[in-house]
Order: structure tokens, then C-alpha cells, then sequence
């Protein structure tokens, strides 16, 4: 049993480093800021499950093992908020993504073609942006 065990765990580790790798790869070869976002996101998704899989198969049934889901929860959440507000960000900012035409090829087109009204969305300022600090009040003299 035992053997299964660590087994299954060096196959759960190999694994997510193998998505580690394949994310890593593509974040250098893909055209454009929107696909490496995705394959940055979905590597991370899915290389620290199966590394964190592997990690708690060895852990056993401890209080590390415990420790090891919180972090995968909080991976799990926190990774496609940020891919989200990276590519809100980059849409906000003027990035076209590359899509692909009529005849096959990929160019930087319009996002307002796949979602109509996304262009009035993105011209209004990101609430970032738009956060009034509260005026300082004049020195008393």
C-alpha cells in the first residue's frame, strides 16, 4: 500500500511539473498578452493541484497535509481573480486580441466584434481610477 502510495504521489508531482513546464513554455511562445495569460493561468490551475496532490500523498493525514489544501484553496481562488484583473487591465489599457479572420489568420481585432458593448464598458474609467481622496483640510495659522 505504502508503495502505491508514493507511486501515485511522484506521478501527481511529475505531473504538475510537467503543466509547470507546459505553462512556462507557452508563456514565451504565445503571441499575444491574452493567450500567455491563459496558459500562465490553466498551468498554474493545474500544475498546483497535481503538485500539491502529490505533496499531501506524502504528507499523510497530518496537520501539513491540512496546511498544503488551505494554500491550494487559496491558489485555486486568487490565481483567476488576478488573470481577470490583468486581462480587465490590459483590454482598459488599448490591448487588441489576435483573433482570427476569414481566412485563418490571426490579427489584433476589436473585442467589440465577440462582445457587443464591451467598447462602452471599457471606455469608463476603472474604479481605481476614479477614487477621490478626501481633500486635506487648510492649515490653521
Amino acid at each position: 500500500m505504502a508503495m502505491l502510495v508514493t507511486i501515485l504521489s511522484w506521478a501527481a508531482l511529475a505531473g504538475g511539473g510537467f503543466f509547470y513546464l507546459v505553462g512556462a513554455v507557452g508563456l514565451n511562445r504565445m503571441p499575444d498578452v491574452f493567450t500567455r495569460m491563459h496558459a500562465a493561468s490553466v498551468s498554474e490551475t493545474l500544475g498546483v493541484g497535481l503538485l500539491v496532490l502529490g505533496m499531501v500523498l506524502q504528507a499523510g493525514f497530518t496537520l501539513v497535509a491540512a496546511k498544503l489544501i488551505i494554500i491550494l484553496l487559496v491558489l485555486l481562488v486568487t490565481g483567476p481573480v488576478a488573470t481577470h484583473a490583468l486581462a480587465r487591465a490590459a483590454l482598459h489599457d488599448g490591448e487588441k486580441p489576435l483573433l482570427a479572420g476569414d481566412d485563418g489568420t490571426l490579427a489584433a481585432r476589436d473585442p467589440d466584434i465577440l462582445f457587443p458593448g464591451l467598447g462602452a464598458r471599457l471606455a469608463a474609467p476603472l474604479v481605481s481610477e476614479t477614487v477621490e481622496l478626501p481633500e486635506a483640510e487648510p492649515s490653521k495659522r
